[in-house]
């Protein structure tokens, strides 16, 4: 697999994949404007090199939640990989090991907690969670969390509702007893969220008492996904997060909101010394990591892309493609004369890109 040219590689993943399950992993809310802007957004920062540093040795570490990794990347929640490669979040998982980067596992996926978590290795994995109206039922999910080694909760709280995507509403997939969310209540089988039987429910309350509760329950750390705004950042921290998301949720359900790069330095400062800061969402390049990184991230997450390489190449296509990413990442640390993470500063930027 070639994967230099991310595009390129959507189209060789697209060529593989039933249409439905393209649509699925491709759809953007609405107008999908969003969905290109993300990307956009990245693309027309620029960046204004130091010269003259000493970049023979470039460190890429991190620590995140007080562990130490190797890179600041890691792998998106992304639902329903059975849809995309038959052995599902287990292959993703093992690529996400290979490559010695943190999986952040899916409430709606389709293979059992314990069998993702075999395929650990030494990279951490953290889930992905959806509240539900009964805390019995997110209690016992937690608790089976734990029990395989998970080590953090990521609570998606900017969908309540589903949004609408024409693209995927148009190629539904077909319900199978084969391809289950497995890990959710009753187990039912896998279905687009872009159906008309879910248009305007709110499937997955949840408010600040809710975070609140979870901070408590939770014997592990709790991340908040989808924030954009400073105001709520704060209140997460106040809550008990120990890390914020900045997320559009990949321009997957509403429409026409700010970018996650627009978004992020204003988080960051909220934040500055009371919580870890990440952001996903239209990075396809390792220098869109690094103007991430110099925005005030912490770490970045990806998403589709990984998607792309499981469906090109099972384990070994998400391992490519994260490898790619550090490579470059690398390579525009050089370019910009960044040593290490901790110089990856504002001033990287130019001073009109410091939105």
């Amino acid at each position: 697999m070639d994967c230099v040219d991310f595009d390129a590689l959507e189209e060789a993943a697209r060529a593989k994949m039933p249409p439905a399950s393209f649509a699925f992993c491709a759809a953007g809310a609405d107008d999908e404007i969003s969905v290109a802007e993300s990307i956009a957004a990245w693309r027309a920062l620029r960046l204004r090199p130091r010269v003259l540093r000493d970049v023979t040795a470039i460190d890429t570490s991190v620590t995140l939640l007080g562990d130490a990794n190797p890179s600041p990347i890691l792998v998106a929640p992304t639902g329903r990989h059975k849809l995309f490669h038959p052995e599902g979040e287990a292959a993703t998982a093992r690529g996400a090991a290979a490559a010695g980067v943190p999986y952040v596992m899916a409430s709606y996926s389709n293979v059992p907690i314990e069998n993702v978590a075999a395929e650990r290795k030494k990279a951490p994995q953290w889930f992905q969670l959806y509240y539900w109206p009964e805390h019995k039922e997110v209690e016992a999910l937690i608790d089976r969390l734990a029990a395989a080694g998970f080590s953090a909760l990521v609570l998606t709280v900017d969908a309540p509702v589903s949004g609408w995507s024409p693209r995927a509403a148009r190629e539904q997939h077909e319900p199978s007893p084969e391809i289950r969310n497995i890990n959710m209540p009753g187990q039912p089988m896998a279905r687009t969220a872009y159906h008309p039987d879910f248009a305007g429910r709110v499937v997955h309350p949840a408010t600040w008492r809710e975070l609140e509760w979870l901070v408590k329950r939770s014997p592990m750390p709790v991340l908040v996904k989808g924030v954009l705004r400073a105001d709520d950042a704060a209140q997460c921290a106040e809550c008990g997060a120990r890390a914020v998301i900045v997320s559009n949720h990949g321009g997957r359900h509403l429409d026409t909101t700010v970018t996650t790069a627009a978004a992020l330095p204003e988080i960051a400062a909220a934040l500055a010394g009371k919580a870890e800061v990440y952001v996903d969402g239209g990075i396809r390049r390792g220098t869109d990591i690094l103007k991430a990184l110099a925005l005030g991230a912490r770490a970045v997450l990806i998403g589709r892309p990984v998607i792309w390489g499981l469906t090109v190449d099972g384990a070994a296509g998400v391992t490519a493609v994260l490898e790619h990413l550090r490579i470059e990442l690398v390579r525009a640390m050089q370019l910009t004369g960044t040593a290490s993470l901790a110089e990856a500063t504002f001033d990287l930027l130019a001073p009109q890109q410091r939105v």
